[in-house]
């Protein structure tokens, strides 16, 4: 936790507002994902069908993601780029591992998650948009948030292991001099 502390602590604490218990789990969040790696990238073949089924009009959104969006993001004409970038959006990028396609639904570049500033206060907002759709308190109840962080590809043995290893780096983190 001190790397993180070290090398994202300040993107933290101004993507939250200061917030120490939203600072407290974000950092948390990039400890288990990622180790705080603003290059990590994992391909997520759950991502990549739900954007299929999205494009092939079987569902009608994906986490706030319409067709239509996704057609317009993939609007490159040779069918290589398309399928290259269709992968890079249903992967997912940067210290708190964030769904690629998220940039669609926020109209930010996909080299947004890489970048480290960025990477947070789009991390924050993602953590707002879950907190908000499921009526959870990330100060109250840290480990389901991190549950549904991880939800996307996470079996339930998994996800508890998550949210324990989530609420161990929670309180290293909150014994960190600032």
């Amino acid at each position: 936790m001190q790397w993180i502390r070290e090398s994202c602590g300040k993107e933290i604490a101004h993507a939250t507002g200061g917030d120490a218990a939203r600072g407290a789990l974000l950092a948390a969040i990039a400890a288990n994902e990622s180790g705080g790696c603003r290059e990590a990238y994992r391909f997520s073949p759950a991502n990549h069908q739900k954007l299929l089924a999205l494009l092939r009009g079987e569902q009608s959104d994906s986490g706030g993601l319409t067709r239509a969006q996704l057609e317009k993001r993939l609007g490159i004409a040779a069918e290589r780029e398309r399928t290259a970038l269709l992968k890079k959006l249903a992967g997912r990028h940067g210290q708190t591992q964030l769904a690629g396609y998220h940039t669609v639904v926020w109209n930010v570049p996909l080299e947004a998650l890489t970048d480290k500033a960025l990477h947070f206060e789009l991390a924050a907002r993602r953590l707002e948009e879950l907190c908000r759709e499921f009526e959870l308190d990330p100060a109250t109840q840290p480990l389901e948030v991190g549950r549904l962080w991880n939800g996307e590809d996470g079996n339930q043995l998994r996800s508890g292991v998550y949210a324990w290893r989530l609420g161990v780096r929670m309180r290293l983190w909150s014994e960190l001099p600032q």
